[in-house]
């Protein structure tokens, strides 16, 4: 049974057995009971949606966390390939550059017995290579740089070899150093008894006999001066050798070459003879250096 009054709510609890119980409530608390129960379960409400939703944003962020890790970890395995490949390369590098400096001296060393051969003393050396390069401290393109540079340096000295090589090796080919001909030497270089006369005097040549029309050569290569009758001479040929040098061969049977040939060491000039002022057939043959007669047998080997 409940009994209402103005301001209070009045409840009478009645059992079979004993005394009637009165219970009042405020009229209010009714009120403010269901009041509290929806504000608990509109905050329960709230706060687990915002849970929710922060689950949500975390489970997001989780997502796109794991993705970025994806990311790096295949970004640091295609780094650790091309570490890999660079290394490779590195390697590579190092053996050619190796392969590079064993050529360079090897090279080197050859230069050094071909300048010893043909005794040449070349000034445009550039020194010892393994002192040239030393690229063990260097990173690959600073090792590409120093071999680019210590090939060009070699490139230059080796140009300037092969010239010093072609001018020693023209020189020696100039060198009027080949005996002209075969036979017998007669007369020497120097004062002699006069064939033709009494008293001395002096042969600027040397005298080689043999049978007439044997093969008479150029002791060295260089330019036909004159080709001609010479005086006592007879038929004669003289040559210009350059460097200062010059041949004469004269009393010649017949001449095979004319003013301005080319002619090489070792060419057919002429026939031996007995032409102009003669005691038999020879070859007279003489060399000058700065147009002064010099003994033959100083050049000749």
């Amino acid at each position: 049974m409940e009994v209402k009054d103005n301001s209070k709510i009045c409840i009478l609890i009645v059992p079979h057995t004993k005394k009637i119980k009165r219970i009042l409530i405020p009229h209010w608390l009714p009120k403010a009971t269901i009041y509290s129960l929806a504000s608990f379960f509109l905050i329960l409400f709230l706060f687990f949606g915002k849970t929710s939703k922060n689950q949500l944003d975390l489970k997001q962020e989780a997502d796109e966390k794991s993705s970025i890790i994806v990311d790096l970890e295949e970004e640091n395995k295609k780094k650790e390939e091309e570490l890999a490949n660079l290394k490779s390369q590195t390697e590579i590098l190092r053996q050619k550059t190796n392969e590079v400096e064993n050529k360079l001296l090897e090279i080197d060393r050859l230069q050094r017995r071909l300048e010893k051969m043909a005794g040449i003393d070349s000034p445009s050396r550039g020194g010892d290579i393994s002192r040239d390069i030393h690229t063990s401290t260097l990173s690959p393109d600073e090792e590409m740089d120093v071999i680019a540079d210590v090939l060009i340096d070699k490139k230059l000295e080796l140009e300037n070899f092969i010239e010093d090589l072609e001018a020693q090796f023209d020189y020696l080919e100039a060198m009027p150093d080949l005996m002209p001909t075969s036979g017998r030497v007669t007369s020497k270089f120097g004062y002699r008894r006069n064939p033709f006369g009494r008293g001395t005097q002096f042969h600027s040549g040397i005298d080689i006999a043999n049978s007439s029309g044997t093969n008479i050569k150029s002791a060295g290569k260089g330019v036909v001066t004159f080709a001609g009758v010479n005086s006592g001479y007879g038929r004669t040929v003289i040559i210009d050798h350059g460097y200062g040098y010059k041949t004469l061969y004269a009393h010649n049977k017949q001449i095979l070459v004319k003013v301005g040939d080319k002619v090489e060491k070792g060419q057919l000039i002429s026939k031996m003879g007995s032409t102009g002022r003669s005691t038999g057939v020879h070859l007279h043959f003489e060399i000058h250096k700065n147009n002064k007669p010099i003994n033959p047998y100083n050049v000749l080997n």
